[in-house]
């Protein structure tokens, strides 16, 4: 993972609760938006692992293709939650805090408006959940 785009997804998080410190509403869309970003790294993970798995012990795909279904479907409703989550505390964020919301919200990847791109998403929920698993131990640069 680059270092830099961890560090500044911290930055943002940080940065974000702060703001929210005494809003126990924007607290709990945060905490939701964090699972949700665990959640679809999670379920990624999983999936690439599988067909790693598959590939290791020369299965035929075809005999898994139920199972790798099932995966990709658990995988893409993470990822339609993790937008949605997203782009609901976002819209929070700047009704709420129009003058001390940064540019893109919790979203830090550059431009802000590559939010609308999945892949983007998907990078940065990448980013921001390995820095809250290893923020502590990574030093950044």
């Amino acid at each position: 993972m680059e270092d830099k785009k961890i560090r500044k997804a911290m930055e943002r998080r940080t940065q974000i609760e702060k703001i929210l410190e005494n809003d126990e509403n924007g607290l709990r869309l945060l905490k939701g938006l964090t699972f949700s970003a665990w959640d679809y790294v999670n379920a990624t993970v999983n999936f690439r692992a599988y067909i790693s798995k598959l590939r290791d012990f020369d299965r035929c795909m075809d005999d898994s293709t139920e199972t790798m279904v099932a995966m990709d479907l658990n995988k893409r409703t993470a990822h339609e939650a993790l937008i949605s989550r997203l782009n609901s505390f976002n819209r929070y964020l700047f009704k709420e805090y129009p003058d001390s919301a940064p540019l893109g919200g919790i979203y830090s990847l550059e431009p802000p408006e590559s939010i609308k791109d999945r892949h983007s998403v998907s990078e940065w929920a990448g980013h921001y959940v390995f820095g809250i698993e290893n923020g502590s131990k990574i030093n950044f640069k």
